[in-house]
């Protein structure tokens, strides 16, 4: 068997949503599937850090650790803030990766 009889569209799929690359494709310009792509990231990404915060703070602030101004101040360090510009050089490309993918 050469390699043009085997798919690569999944089986059993609905052969409409592939592309020619056997990647799912739900829109005509393959880049709107990847910026859709990115979307879903960055919501997947958002609500795991916002759960993960909500807790910390709860927990943070019921065993009186810090105090909601403390926590609020933070956003006026600037150690604090050069720290956060690194993260978010990291957020950012990690979410935008696919729109970097070649189409």
């Amino acid at each position: 068997m050469s390699t043009d009889d085997v798919s690569v569209v999944p089986e059993p799929s609905a052969r409409g949503y592939y592309g020619p690359d056997g990647q799912p494709q739900f829109f005509s310009d393959p880049a709107m599937d990847r910026f859709v792509s990115v979307l879903v990231k960055i919501t997947q990404e958002l609500w795991v850090v916002s759960e993960r915060l909500d807790g910390l703070e709860r927990l943070v602030i019921s065993k009186g650790l810090v105090t909601r101004a403390e926590l609020d101040a933070l956003g006026n360090d600037p150690a604090v803030n050069a720290e956060r510009d690194q993260m978010l050089m990291a957020y950012v490309h990690r979410t935008l990766a696919a729109l970097r993918e070649p189409s």
